[in-house]
């Protein structure tokens, strides 16, 4: 993957690292069911940060196909400049590992 905005998360045992909590996203606890609270998916289309598949790295993604049953994974376009558009081809990521993304902001 050719993304040049990640965000990674080192486990790491020999080294202990400090963080703000301003720097921490934390990960969802529950599944959203579609049926019930359509409200609390993300929609098709919106940034957000999303798991690489087989990687523990975070990177930014599109909504390709939100989940429409609660067992349903999200399907994301990771943005990836080796494509001609800039994104990958949809790739399937739980639910519980797409979170909201925060624009850069200009300064």
């Amino acid at each position: 993957m050719t993304s040049v905005k990640s965000v990674c998360v080192c486990v790491c045992v020999c080294r202990r690292h400090m963080l703000s909590r301003r720097r921490i996203i934390p990960l969802p606890q529950w599944k959203a069911n579609p049926e019930t609270d359509p409200e609390a998916l993300f929609s098709k289309d919106q940034l957000v940060l999303a798991l690489y598949p087989q990687t523990t790295c975070f990177y930014r993604a599109l909504i390709h196909t939100p989940p429409h049953r609660p067992q349903d994974d999200y399907s994301v376009l990771f943005e990836d400049t080796s494509y001609a558009d800039g994104y990958s081809p949809p790739l399937n990521v739980a639910q519980r590992y797409v979170v909201a993304c925060k624009e850069n902001k200009k300064k």
